[in-house]
């Protein structure tokens, strides 16, 4: 089974624990403080990280599952790691990021949290509802 982190895992500082992760270059330059930045560093160099580009059709079928179920919050870096665990199946991705979850949920996509002990056990959909007429949407404005 392949492990992908997200920046949440690198900034626990869980990679040094593991033989191997892998995660994307979105992942990487979002980890920014000192700290973490020189142990990733070392992993890196090591090769205990290795750092990949997903595919355009997984990166595709991401943003699909995310039109099914109306999440409009995902960065390009939670998308890329989505897609990257879709292209290294079997996989699991470390995440505290509730809507990364919900989309992992809906890929079949195993997932573990990393600091906040909190796991999504169903997954959702998004809908966005006027506060004054209750009216629905398909898209928030």
């Amino acid at each position: 089974m392949h492990i992908i982190f997200d920046t949440s895992a690198f900034l626990a500082g869980l990679q040094l624990s593991l033989d191997r992760v892998y995660t994307t270059q979105e992942v990487i330059n979002e980890v920014k403080d000192r700290y973490s930045r020189f142990n990733l560093e070392i992993a890196i160099s090591s090769g205990k990280v290795i750092i990949m580009k997903p595919s355009l059709k997984s990166m595709e079928k991401v943003i699909k599952v995310l039109n099914v179920t109306k999440e409009r919050k995902l960065s390009n870096t939670d998308i890329s790691v989505i897609a990257l665990a879709l292209d290294l199946q079997p996989s699991i991705v470390f995440t505290d990021d509730l809507s990364v979850q919900n989309a992992l949920k809906h890929l079949g996509i195993q997932f573990s949290p990393v600091k906040i002990n909190k796991k999504i056990e169903k997954s959702f959909k998004f809908k966005y509802v006027c506060i004054d007429c209750k009216r629905e949407f398909d898209i928030d404005y």
